[in-house]
């Protein structure tokens, strides 16, 4: 099991840096919003996939009454040939928010980036270089590559802007406990 705090601040801080850094540092918008990955709608509420199980139950509070991650037990895939580790499907208030797949090895890092950018735009010289993160912005969907050439774990994220920004309310408002 994965430890949410640390991708969430990932995840933050890739946010924050694609908000302060120059257009050219990030992917810029993405053509064709996907909504979603592999069947999985950004937005849908949890009782339209009944074969996802609760691994964690992430709480409530004054912003968000129930948050929890989600898997489906014996789930594998391969994207673009990259064998990923995890998927993990967190809820807010029973709204998918987000869609994590777990990856590692930075020739994988690559191969994904060679998919995303078919379906969602080319990303520079420069940002191909930078390897620890690239993200794309639709109107509903932020989508981030990242990886950590420390670790060797890299995740790919589709996220629902809105229920996002509510996700960052919920965790900045549980940070107290």
């Amino acid at each position: 099991m994965i430890v949410f705090s640390n991708r969430i601040h990932v995840a933050a801080i890739a946010l924050i840096l694609a908000a302060v850094l120059p257009a050219g540092i990030h992917a810029g918008r993405i053509k064709e919003d996907p909504k979603g990955f592999n069947g999985y709608m950004l937005g849908s509420s949890l009782s339209d996939y009944s074969s996802l199980k609760l691994i964690k139950d992430l709480g409530s509070t004054d912003f968000v009454s129930k948050a929890g991650v989600y898997e489906k037990p014996g789930e594998t895939m391969t994207l673009n040939g990259v064998p990923i580790r995890q998927v993990h499907y967190r809820f807010i208030d029973e709204q998918l928010e987000s869609i994590q797949l777990q990856y590692e090895g930075r020739e994988n890092r690559d191969q994904l980036l060679h998919w995303l950018e078919d379906r969602f735009g080319r990303v520079s010289a420069s940002e191909r270089k930078m390897v620890t993160a690239v993200q794309w912005f639709g109107e509903y969907t932020t989508v981030t590559l990242s990886y950590n050439p420390r670790t060797h774990h890299g995740t790919l994220w589709f996220m629902s802007q809105t229920l996002n920004h509510r996700f960052n309310e919920f965790h900045q408002g549980s940070q107290g406990d």
